[in-house]
């Protein structure tokens, strides 16, 4: 038997419907006072910053509220400005992952005092990680999400575009996870259908590529099969009347559990992809995700045996059959589950030209994510996946 080690799990998580009006007692035990409020226009514009600005009270000392998709890196400097000027001692993000991950880049840069790129995220020869830790504490960090399919919230990882170079720097340390998270169903009231479905792909994806990622492990089998099931349930739900609380709270709580899987056993190549898609075009990675995980799961799902026959019960499926054709019905109801939702489903229907294939399966074969196949593609292989897609 191999043995497993589960090393990343979330610092501090408060859930529940007005779990928002603890952050007072939060700041306060961060040994804090001086709150500085991230997040992008459409929360700036939103009852959610005022809820939010209402909770902190006498804390609340800033705001930005310029976060846009992919967290570009020229906004990281803005907000390592405000920081300063005002004397905050803590941050608070509100948003989807692009604002959650512009609270972690400030405190990089902040800690890094320089150039990020010795901090980026590469794999030796022997996919061993290679980067610069920032080896010391940050300015805290507190993490509230409003959509259901990010996870950033419990993930020592970041991702960063350089906008100059159309590309996404990616950042992994345990410095980087929130010190503390509130899932609150009522701060997800500003997250459309659209987005919600997105977004909520991103954390059906994150399920499966954990499932099947060569570090799979009995931990993040269980954390990803019930976030799996929560989310084919309570999705849809989402989507068709945003002020069911309950399900958007369901839907919250999948997304940590099936952060807190693949950070554990990790995801693969529609994540590789997904990192790929994202730089080039600037889209929100569940767009690309729900258009390229069935591709994936005919390829990759049989690596699991007779597990895919869990993957289609938590899917709401009978196995009945054997388990590749428990497999193929998991990857049916996957795409059932996706033509339910306000989502393209073809990579023609995003933008993607033909002739960018080739391209994008090379540059994919670069991403750390691959490390994490249970079986070798090369970028032939990937191109046939994206062919599909097409």
């Amino acid at each position: 038997m191999t043995v497993v080690i589960a090393e990343h799990w979330p610092k501090r998580l408060m859930m529940g419907r007005g779990a928002v009006a603890q952050l007072p007692g939060v700041v306060a035990a961060l040994g804090a006072s001086r709150a500085l409020v991230i997040c992008g226009r459409t929360i700036g514009r939103s009852p959610l910053l005022a809820a939010v600005q209402a909770a902190l009270g006498s804390h609340f000392v800033g705001l930005f509220d310029q976060v846009t998709s992919h967290t570009p890196l020229t906004l990281l400097e803005a907000t390592v400005g405000l920081v300063r000027s005002l004397g905050a001692d803590v941050l608070v993000t509100i948003g989807g992952g692009s604002a959650i991950d512009a609270g972690k880049g400030t405190a990089l840069l902040m800690a890094a005092g320089e150039s990020l790129e010795p901090y980026t995220l590469r794999y030796d020869e022997a996919g061993q990680k290679e980067r610069r830790l920032l080896g010391g504490a940050t300015i805290p960090h507190i993490a509230i999400p409003t959509t259901h399919g990010s996870a950033s919230e419990v993930m020592p990882t970041a991702g960063i575009r350089d906008t100059a170079r159309r590309y996404k720097m990616l950042f992994w340390d345990d410095a980087l996870v929130p010190d503390a998270v509130i899932l609150d169903p009522e701060m997800t009231g500003a997250t459309g259908p659209v987005l919600s479905a997105a977004s909520g792909m991103t954390a059906v994806a994150r399920c499966i590529e954990a499932l099947y990622s060569r570090h799979r492990n009995p931990l993040s089998e269980g954390l990803a099969l019930h976030a799996l099931r929560l989310l084919n349930a309570n999705l849809p739900r989402v989507v068709a009347d945003g002020g069911d609380l309950d399900a958007r709270f369901h839907c919250q709580v999948a997304c940590t559990m099936s952060g807190v899987a693949t950070i554990n056993a990790m995801a693969s190549i529609v994540h590789a992809l997904g990192h790929v898609v994202g730089g080039r075009y600037a889209l929100q990675h569940g767009v690309s995700h729900s258009v390229l995980l069935v591709p994936a799961m005919r390829r990759l799902l049989p690596v699991i045996g007779d597990g895919q026959r869990l993957v289609l019960e938590a899917l709401g499926g009978a196995a009945a059959g054997s388990a590749d054709a428990a497999g193929i019905a998991a990857g049916e109801r996957i795409a059932e589950l996706v033509a339910r939702l306000p989502l393209r489903r073809r990579l023609r229907e995003i933008g993607i030209p033909p002739e960018e294939l080739p391209i994008m399966a090379q540059e994919a074969t670069q991403d750390y994510m691959m490390a994490n196949l249970p079986l070798p593609m090369r970028a032939p292989d990937i191109e046939a996946l994206l062919r599909e897609a097409w």
